[in-house]
């Protein structure tokens, strides 16, 4: 396999783990793919406008209880882990940004449904509807596809997006 070969496959297995996610966690709004650092971005929207205060308890509480969870699963410490966010009337969006190297499956479903926890009803979420099957399925492709990902760090940036059911992705 050439290099040029070698570039479409790690973009196709990149696309698929970007995919897959968006599918899975209807929470996540963008997904933002940087190779400097193989850093993951997951944004997510929120129908309220959390002030600095606020944000600033739910972000300690949140790198808590990753570091907890890290340490539960004999895991190392993330090596990149920023949650920040941003204010528009009546939105907050949050990015919560991790290193691809430490980031597991379970650690994101533990984020999701504690974002639930801690802002209820407020999570902007696209409604779908998945099997239970399909979503233990899909957890299966996650991990797969984000132990791949780790072995090859792709080169490129790419954004996943959602639009009107669909799940877009872009190479920037």
């Amino acid at each position: 396999m050439n290099l040029a070969e070698k570039t479409v496959h790690d973009d196709e297995e990149s696309i698929h783990l970007l995919t897959s996610l968006l599918v899975r966690y209807p929470e996540v709004c963008t997904i933002n793919y940087s190779p400097r650092g193989n850093l993951l971005k997951l944004s997510f929207i929120l129908k309220l406008e959390l002030d600095k205060r606020a944000f600033q308890q739910f972000s300690e509480e949140l790198q808590d209880c990753i570091c907890t969870y890290m340490f539960y699963e004999d895991r190392t410490e993330p090596r990149y882990l920023k949650i920040n966010h941003s204010c528009g009337p009546g939105i907050t969006i949050l990015d919560i940004t991790r290193d691809t190297a430490t980031l597991t499956p379970k650690e994101i479903a533990l984020v999701v449904k504690y974002l639930y926890e801690y802002f209820d009803q407020t999570v902007v979420r696209e409604e779908a509807y998945i099997e239970e099957d399909d979503l233990v399925e899909q957890d299966d492709l996650i991990r797969y596809m984000l132990d791949k990902f780790r072995k090859k760090n792709p080169r490129n940036k790419f954004i996943a997006v959602r639009e009107e059911g669909r799940v877009l992705v872009f190479k920037r």
